[in-house]
């Protein structure tokens, strides 16, 4: 079984903004701007994705290699960890 991946919960307040994400982390009142390819992967972070429905998701949506959807993917995770916005697994 693929690891799941989930934004923190009670720890944003956001809202899909022509194509993009804002969001406020309530915890330090600041804001976050997610781009359209980190708002396409936005709704299944937010109930609980799967890596491997993420990376396929990316290369279908984008039509990039996997390999690239990989890279963007885990740039895009580590920002959100970095800002402690992941759900522990």
């Amino acid at each position: 079984m693929s690891e799941r991946i989930q934004i923190r919960r009670g720890v944003l307040e956001w809202r899909e903004v022509e194509g993009e994400i804002v969001a406020l982390d309530l915890r330090n009142k600041t804001y976050l701007a997610v781009n359209s390819t980190g708002a396409a992967l936005w709704p299944s972070l937010v109930s609980g994705g799967d890596r491997e429905e993420l990376l396929a998701y990316l290369v279908k949506r984008f039509g990039v290699s996997r390999d690239q959807a990989a890279d963007d993917l885990d740039a895009f995770l580590s920002e959100l960890a970095g800002q402690d916005l992941l759900e522990p697994t």
